[in-house]
């Protein structure tokens, strides 16, 4: 039962998309409607769009990094004569590259909040609790599947 709720597990995380990870974020409409909603500044938009360059490289590093875990962890449970010994460290290094690329936003995002006013953190929570909101919608709509 413990095996086969572990390759219930790791079946899952491998089965996440790899295109949400995929490629540097662009400047665009999303980026100025956030910066519209919060009012930044010209400076503070500057300063924010330095952040992210400078935190592209070790964020794309991470993101391959995940990527090529990920990958050989599928493939490895792909086989079906790959005993648990071999599966459980290749799980453990997918999992510490999706831990390391998340630390590596989460420094950038508290670099970008240390740029905002106390109103502006304040409107930027906001605004990530309605998208999470909007997220467990589209997610529960895929779970239900089409309304025919």
């Amino acid at each position: 039962m413990k095996s086969l709720l572990w390759t219930a597990l790791t079946l899952t995380l491998a089965a996440l998309p790899l295109g949400a990870q995929a490629g540097p974020r662009r400047e665009g409409p999303r980026t100025e409607r956030i910066a519209q909603a919060l009012h930044l500044t010209d400076a503070q938009k500057a300063s924010i769009k330095a952040l992210r360059q400078k935190h592209q490289p070790e964020l794309l590093r991470h993101r391959e990094a995940v990527q090529q875990a990920q990958q050989a962890l599928r493939t490895a449970l792909q086989d079906a004569a790959a005993p648990e010994a071999q599966l459980r460290p290749l799980y453990d290094k997918a999992a510490a590259a999706r831990f390391d690329l998340l630390l590596a936003r989460r420094a950038l995002q508290k670099e970008t909040q240390a740029l905002l006013t106390p109103e502006q953190r304040l409107k930027a929570a906001e605004l990530r609790g309605f998208a999470q909101g909007q997220l467990r919608e589209r997610l529960r709509g895929l779970r239900q599947g089409p309304t025919n």
